[in-house]
């Protein structure tokens, strides 16, 4: 009885934890409707100025990661006996489902998680223990617009922003690469990498970036804003906060890889059957 109590009350916890985040991502739209009447010129300051550390800031370890799993991706492909049997098109495959697919948003969410959730939560946190949210309310400002709407929204930018200099960066690394091993046209690798990419990637990629950002911005929020008084709890929000937005993170990627792959399997079984 005593496991089936706390399986059932982590049960609960888990559900009111995954509506708390709804409801805060509700709020964060909601209350740029319920202040349109009000200037919006601070709240795109301040959605400029999370794209600046968010996205800006993270431009060159982004880039730099890039180039190493670009680097290792190919070289893995050149060297492997896939290659020798499949001509270029392995390529193609490598950069499209490892790299661009599976790979870039995972290291570019890790590396926005280390950098930027745990700082917005630790923000947070030292604002409500220092008082200044009760101070926004007290002034008449939502703190909701002031403070969260533009971290999550600043952050998903610059998440997709950085996902997309991570496929750049490493679809050029593995050109460069492929050219310098094998002298392979730049017109043949380009080919195979275009003739590898399915809309089912792209859709796989596109959700994988809107649901991993908003969930490691909205995390990272609600862990800041759940601080009580003592200092001492803002430490503890942001490891929570880091910790559940990559274990979020993780469920997201393999959950959608899973079901691309099914449906992939799926298709193709349909289109033999008939």
């Amino acid at each position: 009885m005593d496991v089936l109590q706390r399986t059932g009350r982590a049960g609960i916890g888990f559900v009111q934890y995954l509506f708390m985040l709804f409801a805060l991502f509700y709020l964060s739209i909601k209350v740029i409707w319920t202040n349109r009447d009000l200037g919006k010129r601070e709240l795109f300051r301040q959605i400029f100025l999370q794209i600046y550390f968010t996205g800006v800031q993270a431009i060159v370890p982004v880039s730099l990661v890039a180039v190493a799993v670009g680097t290792f991706a190919i070289v893995s492909g050149l060297g492997s006996a896939g290659f020798i049997m499949t001509g270029s098109s392995n390529i193609g495959r490598i950069i499209t489902v490892v790299v661009i697919r599976e790979i870039s948003p995972l290291l570019t969410g890790g590396i926005v998680i280390v950098r930027s959730a745990t700082a917005i939560a630790a923000e947070l946190g030292s604002m409500r223990v220092q008082r200044e949210i009760e101070a926004l309310e007290a002034m008449g400002i939502s703190p909701v617009l002031q403070l969260l709407t533009p971290r999550i929204f600043g952050g998903l930018i610059s998440f997709a922003g950085l996902n997309v200099i991570f496929d750049a960066v490493a679809l050029v690394i593995g050109f460069l690469l492929s050219q310098t091993m094998i002298s392979l046209p730049a017109d043949v690798f380009f080919r195979s990498v275009f003739s590898a990419v399915t809309p089912i990637d792209l859709v796989g990629l596109l959700v994988k970036v809107l649901v991993g950002g908003i969930g490691i911005f909205v995390i990272a929020c609600y862990h800041g804003m759940s601080v009580g008084r003592s200092s001492t709890e803002v430490p503890v929000a942001v490891s929570r906060a880091s910790l559940n937005a990559l274990v979020f993170l993780l469920i997201v990627d393999l959950g959608l890889s899973s079901t691309l792959i099914l449906f992939h399997d799926a298709g193709k079984y349909l289109g033999g059957v008939m």
